[in-house]
C-alpha cells in the first residue's frame, strides 16, 4: 500500500530511541468549542540520534512521511523528510 502523510505540530514525547509523539491540533473543534489535539507516533528509522529525537519537546516540526504498520499492527508515521524549528519551543 502506498501513502504519503504531511503533519505540522510539535513534538511530543520520545516512546522509545527511534520514534516520538507528534502532537497536532485539529482544525474543526470538538463539542466543547475548544481545538482538540490528536499525539500521532513518528518513527524516524534512519539517523536515530538524528535531531528528530534530541530536539525539545515543543519544538515546531513540519514533516512528510508514510503510513505502516509497527511490530504490534498499530498505525505509525515513518518521518521521510522534517523540518524543525527550535524557535518558541513549548512544554508538552
Amino acid at each position: 500500500m502506498l501513502s504519503s502523510i504531511f503533519l505540522s505540530g510539535k513534538l511530543g514525547k520520545a516512546i522509545d530511541k527511534e520514534t516520538r509523539y507528534v502532537v497536532v491540533e485539529r482544525i474543526v473543534p470538538g463539542p466543547t468549542g475548544r481545538l482538540e489535539t490528536d499525539s500521532i507516533p513518528v518513527k524516524k528509522p534512519l539517523f536515530y540520534n538524528a535531531r528528530f529525537m534530541k530536539a525539545p519537546n515543543g519544538a515546531n516540526i513540519v514533516m512528510k512521511g508514510r503510513l505502516e504498520l509497527n511490530e504490534q499492527g498499530h498505525l505509525v508515521v515513518i518521518d521521510e523528510v522534517d523540518e524543525i524549528s527550535l524557535l518558541k519551543a513549548e512544554s508538552i
